[in-house]
């Protein structure tokens, strides 16, 4: 029984894909683009990068994040990657992007802009003595397979702005029904989220304890 819900989820969740594939492509070139004009702000105003890795310095080392700061200095690569993996899915998936969207639809493209600038603008480009290429170039992958997670998630969320937006062409007695339809499917694609953010997380784990001369 249980393999045939696992195998209806997975038509689910293939459906959903190739029926919005152009939607998944915009929301890619969407996120993705943002990264790069991030890094564009960053070759421009070298100072905002400078002041944004500081504020993540602190935020890493005394603010709500102290947590992964602490799992990746053990070393242990399956603990800090059991962390990243729970904090990214819980706290940078699920409470910033899918449940606001619930009650604000556009949150989600919202969240990402704001995210996505962030990383170009501080992850991007190397900056000499404070994040070096041999930190910088190893990250680019977890850049990928990370934002692609949110891209999922966005694009979920977007699903539901689509619908809103088509309210018109919809029969009356159709609109809850297929609004309310764009939320459960919603749910189902956190599936292929965690998925990617638990690749990621093993991956960025390991890259940034390596590099960083700790791995045990």
């Amino acid at each position: 029984m249980e393999h045939i819900e696992n195998m209806k989820l997975l038509s689910d969740i293939k459906e959903i894909i190739v029926n919005d594939k152009k939607l998944l492509l915009l929301t890619n070139a969407y996120y993705f683009g943002l990264v790069i004009a991030g890094a564009i702000i960053a070759l421009i105003f070298p100072q905002a990068q400078l002041y944004m890795l500081d504020m993540a310095q602190t935020g890493f080392s005394s603010g709500p994040l102290s947590g992964v700061s602490t799992a990746y200095a053990s070393g242990n690569v399956l603990y800090a990657a059991g962390v990243t993996f729970i904090t990214n899915l819980f706290l940078g998936t699920i409470v910033e992007i899918t449940l606001p969207s619930l009650i604000i639809p556009i949150w989600a493209p919202f969240m990402g802009l704001i995210r996505a600038l962030m990383w170009g603008i501080m992850l991007i480009i190397p900056v000499p003595g404070v994040l070096p290429w041999t930190s910088v170039v190893p990250h680019y992958l977890t850049i990928l397979l990370e934002g692609e997670a949110y891209v999922v998630a966005i694009f979920a969320c977007l699903r539901q702005v689509k619908v809103l937006l088509k309210l018109g062409a919809i029969p009356k007695g159709q609109r809850i029904g297929a609004y309310l339809k764009t939320i459960v499917d919603n749910v189902k694609l956190l599936a292929p989220v965690a998925l990617i953010l638990a690749i990621a997380a093993l991956y960025e784990a390991w890259e940034v304890i390596f590099f960083a001369g700790i791995l045990k």
